[in-house]
Formats: structure tokens, sequence, C-alpha cells
């Protein structure tokens, strides 16, 4: 038989091997408490807790990088990235240019492999600036200089096709025409229906009068043709009529209609072009301006009929 002594010797033995190591108390205090990565950008800050992918404070292998990164761009980048927006002009007033923000993700990830210097305490998010095509200032600078204008007349009395004129002039009045950029004038004014607020006016159809909605409108497109012709600008798509209209010289008017003709120039110029649409009392008046520094190359075009030679036919 064992001794007494062997047995107690035996059972202490055994029990020591189902007995994990104490944790040091240097350790201990680490793999207890949070692991956060805190980080500000401005008044914001976003708290990304390390342990939801797997992190033990400790050991940094623990620390996956590319799970981090997903984290931190669906809580992060997709609230910082923004492209830059230039300014313009809304209701006439001007609408400030913001910067575009984009995270520097590079450096993110650098913090991956020095990650406790980073955990538990606040860091700069870094991000990169990038400037718009047109600043507030340099919008402001557009109307130093007249390249082209453009006067028509029209029977105020007549409410509809007045009320089109004025409908569509307000679609591309103060609208920004950057170098090298075309314009449309279908796509800027958009389709003309009676819930976008157009009325039924008389247009033309093969030749022959007909009422349709959007009546009028030809005008404005017309009168905004011989405006941007005289500053130089290029010509790109322009269909006359198939009957003469008494508002513009013969051959200088440009017809337009939803999913069919078109009036589209471009801007030739180095610098960015302002188009300023005016209605008042029976007068339609369009005019181009550029900054001062602006080259450009003038056309000589046709004087419209006058007011009463206008009206003739309407």
């Amino acid at each position: 038989m064992h001794s007494p002594k062997l047995k107690l010797f035996f059972l202490l033995f055994i029990s020591t091997l189902f007995i994990s190591p104490p944790i040091s108390r240097a350790v201990q205090p680490v793999i207890n408490q949070e692991t956060r990565l805190i980080i500000r950008f401005g008044q914001q800050e976003w708290i990304l807790d390390l342990r939801e992918i797997g992190f033990d404070g400790v050991d940094p292998t623990t620390l996956n990088h590319d799970a981090l990164m997903n984290m931190f761009r669906e809580t992060v980048v997709k609230k910082v990235n923004r492209p830059p927006r230039s300014a313009f002009y809304k209701e006439r007033k001007v609408v400030s240019h913001e910067l575009g923000r984009t995270v520097d993700e590079k450096k993110v990830r650098a913090w991956f492999d020095q990650i406790h210097a980073y955990v538990n305490q606040p860091v700069d998010l870094p991000v990169r600036w990038s400037k718009p095509e047109l600043t507030t200032g340099e919008l402001m600078q557009l109307k130093q200089k007249l390249l082209g204008s453009y006067t028509t007349y029209f029977n105020y009395r007549n409410v509809n096709r007045s009320h089109n004129i004025k409908l569509s002039a307000k679609a591309i009045d103060h609208k920004v025409l950057m170098p090298g950029e075309i314009f449309s004038f279908n796509e800027v004014v958009g389709i003309r229906t009676v819930k976008r607020g157009y009325l039924p006016a008389r247009i033309i159809v093969k030749g022959e009068y007909s009422e349709g909605v959007g009546g009028g409108i030809c005008q404005t497109s017309s009168t905004l043709f011989n405006s941007v012709d005289q500053a130089g600008m290029e010509i790109v798509e322009r269909m006359s009529h198939s009957r003469r209209v008494a508002y513009v010289p013969k051959h200088r008017d440009a017809t337009v209609s939803w999913g069919g003709p078109d009036f589209k120039f471009k801007n030739p110029l180095s610098s960015p072009v302002l188009i300023v649409a005016e209605v008042k009392k029976g007068r339609l008046s369009i005019y181009v301006y550029a900054p001062r520094s602006a080259h450009y190359f003038p056309r000589r075009i046709p004087k419209a009929p006058s007011e009463k030679e206008s009206l003739r036919e309407e």
C-alpha cells in the first residue's frame, strides 16, 4: 500500500496541471481595459472598439488590418469624403464653393503598425483637401467683361406665351459655362410640361401654326443663340424653324423641342462665361459675361427687329 504522504504528494502534483499560471500585474490591466481608436475631425469624433475585430490589446498580431480598415471606411470615410463643389448662383444669389475632402488612407494604415501609440487617446484624422473648378471669388469676377448681348421683343399681353418665355429664361439665367463645356438648351431648361409650370401657347409645326405646351420658348433659345454667337461661342447644334419668325432676322432663329431639335454651343475660351437672362415687360435680353482677362473673338450679327416689327405677327 502507498503511504499517506505519497498520496498527498500525488494529489498536489495532479492539481497543478489544471491551474492556469497567474497573469502578471503588468499585463492584466492592459487586457481588461478598453482598446479604442478615437478619431477626431473638427467637431466630429468617432470611436472604434478594436475588440470587435479580435484585437486583445496586447499582441499586435491579433489586429486584423483589413477588418479594421473596413470598419474605418464604414464609420468614418463615408461621412468625411466628398467631392469639391464649385460656387454657383441660385435665384441670383451666390452659393459659396466647398472644398473637396479625401481621407488619407495610406497614413491611416500606418497607424495599424504602431497601434499601441494610437489607442485610447484622440488622434487627428489625416485629410487631403481639393479646390473646385470655380471658387466663390472667381464666380464673383465673371461679370467684369461683357462679351455679347441680344434683345428681342414679345407681346406681354399674350399671357401664356409670356409666361413660358419668363420660365425658360429663368432656367438659363446666371448659368455658368466652364472652358470647353457644352451648353444644351434642352438639358438646362428641361422638359416643358404643365406639371413643371409651362402653359399652352402658339408653336410652329411643319410650317403651320399650332398650339402646344411651352409655346414661346424658342424665342428664348433664339435670343440666346444671337447673344452667344456675338460673344464668339462655338455653335455646336442649331436648327431654324420651318417658318420664319418675327422676333429675329431671317435664319437667325434656333428652334428647340423636347426629344427633337436642340440648341447647343461650346465655350471655347480658357475662362468661364456667365449667361444672364432678363425679362422686362415684353423685352427679353440675354448677356454673356466673362472675367476681365478673357480673350475672345466677337462676331458681327444682324440687329434684332424693332418692337413694332416683332409684334406684327403676334
